[in-house]
């Protein structure tokens, strides 16, 4: 499975002592990545990051379809968020004037 020689393999795990735990063990599902990753080997400019990857394989107009309804979503949520703010303010303002006209009545 080495893709690399083994003095760049030397020289990689002697940097990174961290990763000496893969140095004689194979990964976890080796098969199954064979499987997908198998003839995939992308240097210089060619390597994409997996953000890109996956942009790329979403329709455009699916993903602003879903867009909008999750904005859609949150300027309901924002609404609703006025509403109840809206109706707290008119209630207290309500309870300030029934305290004032009984301070009102009281003198």
């Amino acid at each position: 499975m080495p893709v690399a020689s083994k003095e760049v393999i030397e020289a990689y795990f002697e940097a990174n002592p961290a990763a000496e735990k893969f140095c004689d063990t194979p990964p976890a599902f080796l098969d199954l990545m064979q499987e997908l990753f198998d003839g995939v080997l992308a240097i210089g400019g060619y390597v994409r990051l997996i953000d890109e990857a996956i942009e790329s394989s979403i329709d455009p107009e699916l993903l602003s379809a879903a867009a909008s309804q999750a904005l859609g979503l949150v300027d309901e949520e924002d609404e609703e968020e006025a509403e109840e703010a809206e109706e707290t303010e008119e209630t207290e303002e309500t309870e300030e004037e029934v305290d004032e006209a009984s301070e009102l009545e009281s003198a």
